[in-house]
C-alpha cells in the first residue's frame, strides 16, 4: 500500500477488521508479482487447514491442487484481470487433502483516485446436503455478500487513508497516525465480531454511542495524560455501520486535535465528548474542553487530520462549527441520521429494513 512499511499495515488491517470475521477472509496484493495472499484470518485456517504461515507470499490458486480445469476458475482469473467484482464455485483441497466446495467472493479495493490496492476474497464451503440453518447457495451467498458489502467499504476507506499519509512527509511518526486512525475503524467491529451482528444484513446497524464511547477512551489511553481527562455522555443513537464508521473517524481526529493544540503548556484539563439525539433524526456530536483555544479555521486549514475531517463531514452530510476563546474551544457537528430500527425477541437491534442495508454510496475519502 503505497509503500507505508506495507506488510505491517496489511496485517494491522487485517487484525483490526478481519480478524474475528466468522466467514473465511484473505486479502491479496496485485501490485506485487502474482497477486500473492497477504492475510488471512482464523476462519480461513479452520476452513482449508492451512496456517497463515503457510499462505501469506503465496497465491490463492495452490487450492486447487490437480484440479485445474475447472470453468469457474477461468472465470475467476478473467475478473480479476479487469479488475471486476466475481463470485464462483470451485474444486479445492484442504491441506490434509480433502476436497471441498468453496463458495467464493471477490472484490477489488480502490482508494479515492480509483487505483488498486488489493483484493477482499470471502469463502464459505458449499455443502452437498445442506444443513436445516438454510447454508444453501442462495443463503450463503446473502451472508457472503452483505459482509463483503461492509468489509470492502470499510477498506476502501483505509485504502485512501494510506495514500494520503504516503504523500503527507511525516516519516515513522505518519506510520503511526495510521496505525490510529485504523485502530479507530476497527473498534466499530467490536459490534460485528460476534453473531447475530456478523451473519446477516439486518444486523448491519451499530449503537453510535458506544463505538464514540471507546473511540474517545481508547485515543485518551493512547495520550497517556492522567491528568487531562476525558468526560463522555453518549445516547445510543442507531447507525448503519458506514456513517458509524465516518462519525468513529471524526471523533478520534478531532480528539487528537483537541490533545495535541489544547493544553500546551497546561498538565491539567478537562474534555467533554457527548453524542446526544435530538428532535426527529438529528443528532450532535460535541467536543469541548477548558484549555487555551485552538484555531476556529480547523478543518479549513491543517494537516492531513484536518483534510480527513473535511471530507468526511461532507461525506456524512454534516455541519461542523468551531468556536475558540480563553476559556477553551467547542466543536459541534449536527447531522441527520435516518434508519428504523426495531427490537427483537432477545432484545438485539435491528435495521427494519433489510434491503436498505446496501443501499448508498460507497464511503470514500477524498483524494489529496
Amino acid at each position: 500500500m503505497d509503500g507505508i512499511k506495507g506488510e505491517d499495515i496489511y496485517f494491522r488491517v487485517g487484525e483490526a477488521i478481519l480478524a474475528n470475521v466468522p466467514l473465511s477472509m484473505v486479502l491479496t496484493d496485485p501490485n506485487q508479482v502474482d497477486n500473492p495472499i497477504v492475510y488471512v484470518n482464523g476462519a480461513f485456517e479452520r476452513l482449508t487447514g492451512y496456517s497463515a504461515s503457510a499462505v501469506v507470499g503465496r497465491n490463492c490458486r495452490f487450492l486447487q491442487g490437480d484440479d485445474v480445469d475447472q470453468e469457474e476458475i477461468r472465470v475467476l482469473s478473467d475478473a480479476i484481470a479487469a479488475r471486476e467484482p466475481v463470485t464462483v464455485t470451485l474444486r479445492n483441497t484442504r491441506a490434509d487433502g480433502k476436497p471441498f466446495r468453496n463458495r467464493l467472493m471477490i472484490s477489488p479495493v480502490f482508494d479515492a483516485n480509483g487505483d488498486l490496492h488489493a483484493f477482499v476474497g470471502l469463502q464459505s464451503e458449499v455443502l452437498s446436503t445442506p444443513p436445516r440453518d438454510g447454508h444453501s447457495v442462495t443463503a450463503i451467498d446473502d451472508r457472503i455478500a452483505e459482509m463483503q458489502h461492509r468489509m470492502k467499504n470499510h477498506l476502501q476507506m483505509v485504502a485512501s487513508l494510506v495514500r494520503m499519509q504516503s504523500h503527507a512527509d511525516e516519516g515513522s511518526h505518519g506510520y503511526d497516525l495510521l496505525s490510529r486512525r485504523i485502530n479507530a475503524l476497527s473498534l466499530l467491529y467490536d459490534e460485528f465480531s460476534r453473531p447475530p451482528q456478523a451473519q446477516a444484513p439486518r444486523y448491519d446497524v451499530v449503537s453510535a454511542g458506544g463505538y464514540v464511547s471507546r473511540v474517545a477512551s481508547t485515543v485518551g489511553a493512547l495520550d497517556g495524560r492522567r491528568d487531562i481527562r476525558i468526560s463522555i455522555d453518549v445516547d445510543p443513537v442507531y447507525m448503519r455501520s458506514e456513517p458509524a464508521a465516518q462519525l468513529g473517524l471524526i471523533t478520534s481526529e478531532i480528539l487528537s486535535n483537541t490533545l495535541q493544540h489544547a493544553f500546551v503548556g497546561r498538565e491539567e484539563g478537562m474534555i467533554s465528548v457527548s453524542l446526544k439525539q435530538g428532535g426527529g433524526d438529528r443528532v450532535r456530536l460535541s467536543v469541548s474542553d477548558d484549555g487555551i483555544g485552538m484555531s476556529e479555521d480547523w478543518p479549513k486549514t491543517g494537516n492531513l487530520g484536518a483534510r480527513i475531517v473535511s471530507g468526511l463531514v461532507r461525506q456524512l452530510g454534516a455541519e461542523l462549527k468551531v468556536a475558540s476563546g480563553s476559556g477553551g474551544s467547542v466543536v459541534l457537528l449536527d447531522f441527520d441520521s435516518v434508519l428504523d430500527t426495531s427490537l427483537e425477541g432477545d432484545g438485539t437491534r435491528v435495521v427494519s429494513d433489510a434491503e436498505g442495508a446496501r443501499s448508498g454510496e460507497t464511503p470514500r475519502l477524498p483524494g489529496e
